[in-house]
């Protein structure tokens, strides 16, 4: 009997609490959006940040995006010119329905010096329910920013998707982890720490569209068997 497993991508959301390290946050989130240029399954798609924390983490966010992404730093790179312009679509898409450019330049690809499968990073907000870039993933280094006042609205952005593979939640407060992490409805919750983010004694899979089944760790181990009960009496 072969197991069944599938995974079929991702739409992983970074939620950052009030009380959240914001340097750390947003570490976390230039490289889980922006890391092999976004394409990877596990990506952060969505930043969801506290109001009150909000301008003070984008600061951040573009400090280590800049630091690390910027005109001296590495240039994401796509595997092919399909994958990047798949990227730039949905994001000037997102643009021609209200989203804004808080990092990047959406037109770089049109300079002379360009080249056809990179994309610098770019960072929106106000990204439209219903669009393309809020529902489809990405798979490049875009992603979109929301904010929000109470847990129960972040979540309800976190889990406005299909998908359901990877997630994180930044916070200095374990239980306000651990309730985020239980209402969080995805295969993998890290807290204080990347979307990207799997070992190989944990098991790894998703949620709804993210497929279903697990591989790696003991419930890996248990795909690939066939259990069978065998009871006695006397």
């Amino acid at each position: 009997m072969k197991p069944i497993i599938t995974e079929l991508g991702g739409k992983a959301s970074t939620i950052v609490l009030a009380d959240a390290d914001l340097e750390k946050a947003a570490m976390a989130c230039t490289l889980g959006a922006f890391m092999h240029a976004g394409q990877v399954c596990m990506a952060t798609e969505r930043v969801i940040v506290h109001a009150s924390v909000a301008d003070a983490f984008i600061t951040a966010f573009k400090k280590t995006t800049n630091k690390l992404y910027g005109q001296n730093g590495v240039t994401p790179t796509f595997v092919t010119s399909t994958g990047a312009n798949k990227t730039k679509k949905l994001v000037k898409s997102a643009m021609a329905n209200g989203a804004e450019v808080i990092l990047g330049d959406p037109d770089e690809s049109t300079k002379p010096d360009s080249s056809s499968t990179t994309m610098r990073p770019i960072i929106l907000t106000n990204v439209a329910k219903g669009s393309k870039l809020h529902e489809t993933e990405s798979f490049g280094p875009c992603v979109a920013l929301y904010t929000f006042e109470v847990e129960d609205e972040a979540l309800a952005i976190a889990n406005d998707t299909e998908y359901g593979l990877s997630g994180a939640v930044f916070t200095q407060n374990m239980a306000a982890g651990l309730r985020i992490a239980k209402g969080y409805e995805t295969g993998a919750v890290h807290i204080n720490a990347m979307t990207i983010h799997d070992e190989s004694n944990l098991p790894h899979g998703g949620a709804k569209k993210s497929g279903f089944g697990r591989f790696t760790g003991q419930p890996g181990l248990e795909e690939w068997l066939r259990i069978k009960v065998v009871t006695y009496e006397e």
